[in-house]
């Protein structure tokens, strides 16, 4: 989720959302750099999981996020002190990068199922082989509090080693994830 951050005037303390990750400038980045073959490490961990929301959060969604997401508009969740929202799995990467990411969704879980905690690394990656392109590359951070930010480049500037540089699709000012 793309979310605004409040005005510094009293009475304007809650976040808002503003749509879902990535924005048109941020989709734009991304395609050129799976065109171009460029490096992209697309980080899975959330991928399934679901997105809570205050319903004042929700009620303060524009309407197009609203129906994007659930097909329906804020009054049907007037009830609900919190709504939780169910993300597009990688909508905006072509299918067959999609189903890779599926793919090893499940095989990481099958891993994760049969490993120890304690002998888990802090950040598992896609296995490469000929038949891959370079990029985009999946990972799941296990152990989000052991990578930071410097530790992540890192791993990513030795994922692709031999390549050109990696997308930074970040959020612009303003807005955050959450």
């Amino acid at each position: 989720m793309l979310w605004k951050e409040p005005t510094p005037h009293p009475g304007a303390s809650r976040w808002t959302p503003t749509g879902i990750w990535p924005d048109e400038r941020q989709l734009a980045m991304v395609r050129e750099h799976l065109e171009s073959e460029r490096p992209l490490l697309v980080l899975l961990d959330e991928a399934r999981s679901r997105v809570p929301m205050l319903r004042e959060e929700w009620q303060a969604a524009p309407c197009r996020l609203l129906k994007d997401l659930t097909g329906t508009s804020s009054e049907d969740f007037v009830d609900d002190e919190v709504v939780e929202l169910q993300l597009p799995f990688l909508d905006w990467l072509p299918p067959t990068h999609r189903d890779r990411a599926a793919r090893f969704l499940a095989d990481s879980d099958a891993a994760l199922s049969r490993t120890p905690v304690a002998l888990l690394p802090a950040l598992m990656t896609e296995e490469t082989h000929d038949e891959l392109p370079p990029s985009p590359r999946f990972a799941r951070r296990l152990l989000p509090t052991a990578l930071t930010a410097d530790r992540l480049v890192a791993a990513v500037e030795h994922l692709f080693a031999d390549g050109p540089q990696q997308c930074a699709a970040g959020s612009h000012t303003g807005e955050g994830g959450r």
